[in-house]
């Protein structure tokens, strides 16, 4: 009897507790519960997150059971939640009183403290905690909340501090892994991470997420072949962790095996609900494949996922361009831009795709827009000025550009796309004067021009200026 005095109930047993609770209240019946029964029905609805009736569960519990500090200090965290911190601050208080030592007492105080910005003050809640601390849960739970008040004030290197301290009491602690190697990235304390997770390993080898913390370490390092390997342990120990499997597929996108990186990605594809992001990654790596059929099934998939995933419109945009057919990449660029319309690259890419399809005015309105956006690009100073000559608008393309050459300090490039423009609009003295300019001002950039015009190769006017100055 003593042993089931102490077993906790059943889902069964705690809902039977609720519906007791609730037929009480609704015949407004006499309602009296043991604490502990208390306790089963509060956290019910808090899980359910039905706050205001553990709230309305814990005031009548506190009739009848007024030194309670668990109680007061329910409150408190319901109360905190609400973010009524004067009255959870009020309630600690109370419990505090009740029980000197409770320790959720001071984790919870700290919490409010945290949410108010007085991290000093949360500190010292914390660690008065630890000196009175006597279990290794509680000890991690107190370290974790350390970790977040060192985050909330963006120290991340004391956020690992704190984290590997929460994980020397419980090692196979699944919130501090899991916050490790984002502080990791940030910091990029990666060899310090791999050796901690290496020791880590040693005390529990079972453990996957410090396996995968040690993998993500490793790709830091830039140590490839080590951090696959890592992955691989993640796998052999959950074969359905899902993200194991999309590292080793980034992993082996970065070494451009991208046959290999397919592989995982579809492993992971099978492991989780419809995922964007992988459809996304599966379409890169046909994309670089060549595979430009293949690439655009992943992203309608994609889109099929999110009907309003704009990236994937213009990736589908991308494949289209890179096959040179401009109707359709137009189309997808076009709703990527309706999606999403200040994008910078998606209206480089439809501007760029209307100039191909010889729709020079369509492709202004485009670069007129994404250069009111953001004019302080030099790029986007030439794409405007090159639509404007595109469209034989000569006067306002060469003005875009003496404006671009004055506020970018007569750049090299800038001469040379002129040098190439007045050569095509007929004026050759201009031409071998803005070339010269170009010459002095950066010879090695002098390919330029012939990337532009091909047939400059052979223009010996050209081809002498540029000897003169080599």
């Amino acid at each position: 009897m003593e042993e089931n005095e102490f077993q906790e109930p059943s889902f069964g047993e705690i809902i039977d507790l609720v519906r007791q609770y609730e037929d009480a209240e609704r015949k407004q019946a006499p309602i009296f519960f043991e604490e502990e029964n208390y306790e089963h029905i509060i956290n019910f609805y808090e899980d359910n997150r039905e706050y205001h009736k553990a709230l309305r569960v814990v005031d009548q519990a506190l009739e009848q059971h007024s030194f309670s500090s668990y109680l007061h200090t329910k409150k408190a965290e319901i109360l905190a939640n609400q973010r009524k911190f004067d009255e959870a601050l009020y309630y600690l208080a109370e419990a505090e009183k009740l029980d000197p030592n409770d320790v959720n007492v001071f984790l919870i105080r700290a919490d409010v403290l945290l949410w108010e910005g007085r991290h000093a003050e949360a500190m010292e809640e914390i660690e008065y905690a630890l000196s009175i601390a006597d279990e290794k849960e509680i000890f991690a739970e107190l370290y974790l909340e350390m970790a977040d008040i060192f985050e909330d004030q963006e120290k991340y290197y004391e956020v690992i501090d704190a984290l590997k301290m929460a994980l020397k009491h419980t090692p196979d602690n699944e919130e501090a892994l899991n916050r490790f190697w984002f502080c990791t990235e940030i910091t990029e304390k990666y060899e310090d991470s791999v050796q901690f997770h290496e020791a880590l390993i040693e005390q529990s080898p079972y453990s996957y997420l410090a396996w995968f913390n040690l993998g993500h370490a490793y790709c830091g390092l830039g140590e490839y072949d080590k951090a696959l390997e890592a992955f691989g342990y993640v796998m052999a120990i959950d074969d359905q962790y899902e993200p194991a499997f999309t590292c080793s597929g980034d992993v082996k996108f970065l070494q451009t095996d991208y046959n290999a990186a397919l592989v995982f990605y579809q492993d992971a594809v099978k492991l989780v609900k419809p995922n964007k992001e992988l459809y996304l990654k599966i379409a890169e790596c046909f994309d670089r494949l060549n595979d430009y059929s293949k690439a655009r099934a992943n992203l309608r998939k994609a889109i099929g996922v999110d009907p309003h995933f704009d990236e994937a419109f213009y990736r589908i945009g991308e494949t289209y361009r890179s096959e040179d057919k401009w109707t359709k990449a137009i189309a997808s660029f076009e709703r990527a831009v309706k999606l999403n319309r200040d994008n910078l690259d998606y209206l480089a890419a439809l501007g760029d795709a209307y100039m191909s399809a010889g729709e020079p005015e369509l492709a202004i309105e485009v670069f007129e827009r994404a250069f009111q956006l953001d004019p302080q690009p030099k790029q986007n100073w030439i794409n405007l000025a090159t639509a404007y000559f595109n469209a034989d608008n000569f006067r306002k393309a060469f003005q875009v550009l003496n404006e671009a050459e004055y506020k970018y300090d007569s750049s090299s490039d800038i001469f040379y796309i002129k040098a190439v423009f007045y050569n095509r609009a007929g004026n050759r003295h201009e031409a071998l004067l803005n070339m010269e300019k170009g010459l002095l001002a950066n010879f090695n950039e002098h390919t330029i021009v012939f990337e532009m015009d091909e047939d400059l190769l052979s223009d010996q006017a050209f081809l002498q200026v540029i000897e003169q100055y080599r």
